[in-house]
């Protein structure tokens, strides 16, 4: 009876000593994983164990892999620094000629040169297209500010769409789905603008271009089709890439609309893809829902 109840004894200081071990097992994963959403939502450095213990292992490991991608992190912003200082440097190079230019021909055009407007319809559209690549490489190099703030996704997607309507009269814009969404309003309605307005360009006269908004506990998802026929399956990898212009593309295309539109969103943390669906082509935006202040930097 004596053996029995030592036995009972041992057992219960086992359990409880486990069960000590398990807490404080739990409780430093718990640390560990609100240390990583720190990281994840506010930059701040995952710190270095001193415990033993295949936990800490585990920790440093990751504090290893977090110190390496910022330091990738730190080059890629260092090259995209200087790419935006050296297409501001051409802008600025560029801008003086071209002003002498557009005075030239605007005096051709008024003593009757038949090829005055061609030119200046040329000026216009290398200005657009020097304007373009500088605001993309400076969205690229953290150039500009973006303020975030709770917005309707579907009160900005139909301003996009109030935008287009003057323009296209005659094409329907279709629009379903709420949404609130954390993001700087300018910037994503000029990136919806832009594939708005690529739509809009390879839709027939009468076209169609829907907007579905999708939310979810996770995240946002706004999807715009249309009915243009859409592109050849090899084009779209490329639609995103900077100066890519498909084939049916618009004369005055630049091929930097949707590299911005990629480059916006992806400063709300957020994902652009393409795809073929029955009648046109599919662009899916989707947006994590984070709770912060502040961007997260890619």
């Amino acid at each position: 009876m004596k053996w029995y109840w030592i036995t009972i004894t041992l057992m219960g200081v086992v359990i409880i000593v486990l069960g000590v071990i398990l807490f404080l097992r739990r409780k430093r994963m718990v640390a560990l994983r609100t240390a990583l959403d720190e990281y994840l939502k506010n930059d701040k450095p995952l710190p270095y164990s001193l415990r033993e213990g295949d936990l800490a292992l585990l920790q440093n490991e990751i504090s290893n892999l977090i110190a390496r991608l910022e330091l990738e992190k730190k080059k890629e912003k260092d090259v995209d620094r200087k790419n935006a200082e050296f297409a501001a440097d051409v802008s600025h190079q560029l801008k003086t000629p071209l002003a002498g230019l557009r005075l030239y021909c605007e005096l051709d055009e008024e003593n009757g040169n038949a090829n005055a407007e061609k030119e200046l319809r040329l000026i216009e559209k290398t200005e657009h297209l020097v304007a373009e690549l500088l605001k993309l490489q400076k969205i690229r190099a953290d150039s500009f500010d973006f303020t975030f703030e709770d917005a309707a996704l579907h009160t900005l997607t139909e301003e996009t769409f109030a935008a287009f309507r003057p323009l296209y009269p005659q094409k329907r814009f279709e629009l379903s789905g709420t949404a609130v969404l954390r993001c700087d309003r300018a910037w994503l309605e000029e990136a919806f603008s832009n594939i708005v307005k690529n739509a809009c360009e390879h839709t027939p006269k009468d076209g169609r271009i829907q907007a579905v908004i999708q939310d979810s506990d996770e995240s946002v998802t706004l999807t715009l089709e249309d009915n243009g026929g859409g592109v050849p399956a090899s084009e779209l990898p490329h639609l995103f890439e900077r100066f890519y212009k498909a084939k049916n593309a618009s004369p005055d295309s630049t091929g930097l609309g949707l590299a911005i539109t990629k480059e916006i969103v992806s400063k709300h943390h957020g994902t652009v893809t393409a795809e073929n669906a029955e009648k046109g082509l599919r662009l899916t935006l989707c947006f994590p829902k984070i709770d912060a202040n502040k961007k997260i930097d890619i």
